[in-house]
């Protein structure tokens, strides 16, 4: 079972970007609060997410009636028209919400977002594509967050050449300047009783940790280093 965080979350419009969003935050345990001004949208997440409301984002007062205004992220996930999103953004600033992150349809919508002081710009079709370009040329690459600063988080399958060497053999800090956050190996007690493939952690890393075959390496680093390490075994 997940541990709940004691961060609150508040999903402004519940398309299918925040449906998702709403779900994996509340499948992590986060408290989630699902807003929507159309009842059908809130039907579909009331019965996983902490609270589901059904009322216009764009107005101060019922988000500051609904306690919308203290939660410490909002995610303002409207992708149908852009003018609710500024509104919105600017009410949950105004009002001291820590963290407002907001959805994007164009570069000209992106400044004007920086420009009220919103913590990030959302651009999930274009992340998505991102994502999916980097998987479908470099087999094996998944799950790949940008970080910002030409840095991203990438989890890729570790080189077979890798196999039966340890952390410090591989040096891959000093060779590559990649970050290693963790290995997720493939559970065995899963494997056991026939469940579908399921990858754990291992947690913290030692020098002495060894690679295995199948392995996943979690790693924070440039694009261009990853691809010189894969290359590279």
């Amino acid at each position: 079972m997940k541990r709940r965080t004691e961060l609150q979350f508040a999903i402004i419009g519940i398309g299918a970007f925040g449906n998702a969003l709403a779900k994996k935050l509340s499948e992590e345990g986060a408290y989630v609060i699902a807003i929507d001004n159309n009842m059908e949208h809130i039907e579909q997440v009331k019965d996983y997410v902490s609270d589901a409301i059904c009322f216009d984002g764009t107005d101060a007062e019922l988000l500051e009636e609904h306690g919308i205004t203290n939660v410490d992220v909002a995610v303002i996930a409207i992708g149908e028209t852009f003018e609710p999103v500024v509104l919105t953004a600017m009410h949950l600033l105004n009002a001291g919400v820590k963290e407002v992150y907001g959805r994007a349809g164009s570069y000209t919508q992106e400044q004007i977002l920086k420009q009220i002081g919103i913590t990030d710009v959302i651009h999930p079709e274009r992340q998505v594509a991102e994502r999916m370009g980097v998987s479908l040329v470099r087999r094996g690459m998944s799950d790949v967050f940008d970080l910002g600063e030409g840095l991203a988080m990438f989890e890729v399958e570790a080189p077979d050449s890798m196999a039966g060497y340890t952390l410090e053999d591989l040096k891959i800090r000093k060779r590559y300047q990649l970050n290693l956050i963790t290995i997720k190996r493939l559970s065995e007690s899963g494997k056991k009783i026939g469940l579908p493939e399921q990858y754990e952690p291992l947690g913290i890393l030692k020098g002495s940790t060894e690679i295995k075959k199948g392995d996943r390496l979690l790693l924070v680093g440039s694009k261009e280093d990853v691809d010189k390490m894969l290359d590279t075994n």
